[in-house]
């Protein structure tokens, strides 16, 4: 590891089952060097769906994101739909995004609360690419949503002998739960 960084650290990952219908998950890292540390990191959770054509991601409405799909090329655009939808390749990194936001499968819904954590990706390979990733059976992209809190467009800064802490809770509801201002989708 000190090959692929140089400097002293230590990082420590959480996992709490909080209820039958909630799990949380914290990363903290710790800087006992004299040196400040410089990092970028995401929390990588794949959610399964029943069919990723038809799950959407809801409370991103407003951000921007940077679009680094082939197709994107890294073009920097606005979500101006309610809702993130899954029709091909989706590689996006959302700048300050909103500390909730809510994958919906049909009935079942995902409320995903992210805590000290400013951006969030979101990703799935689409059906173009899914053979290049071999970690992948065959039609297994049609099965997740990725969507990841992340600390990437303004790269965490920690000072010598300081500790930082994010993470993010997710709760299990039905599409009735949903808030109504999330409803409009």
């Amino acid at each position: 590891t000190f090959e692929i960084f140089p400097f002293n650290f230590s990082v420590v990952y959480s996992v709490s089952l909080d209820s039958a219908s909630s799990i949380s998950i914290s990363m903290t890292v710790n800087n006992p060097g004299a040196d400040p540390l410089s990092f970028t990191t995401a929390l990588h959770t794949y959610f399964r769906v029943h069919d990723v054509s038809g799950a959407k991601l809801l409370g991103l409405a407003g951000c921007s994101y940077d679009d680094n799909s082939l197709a994107g090329g890294g073009k920097n655009e606005l979500q101006e739909e309610e809702h993130v939808t899954f029709t091909a390749e989706v590689d996006r990194v959302y700048g300050s995004t909103p500390t909730e936001a809510f994958i919906v499968d049909g009935e079942r819904v995902v409320k995903v609360l992210k805590m000290g954590f400013a951006d969030a990706v979101v990703w799935n390979i689409g059906a173009d690419r899914a053979d290049a990733l071999k970690d992948l059976a065959a039609g297994e992209w049609k099965k997740y949503v990725c969507y990841e809190a992340a600390a990437i467009n303004k790269p965490v800064k920690l000072a010598p002998n300081a500790t930082w802490t994010a993470g993010q809770t997710f709760t299990r509801l039905t599409a009735a739960e949903l808030p109504r201002e999330e409803c409009k989708a």
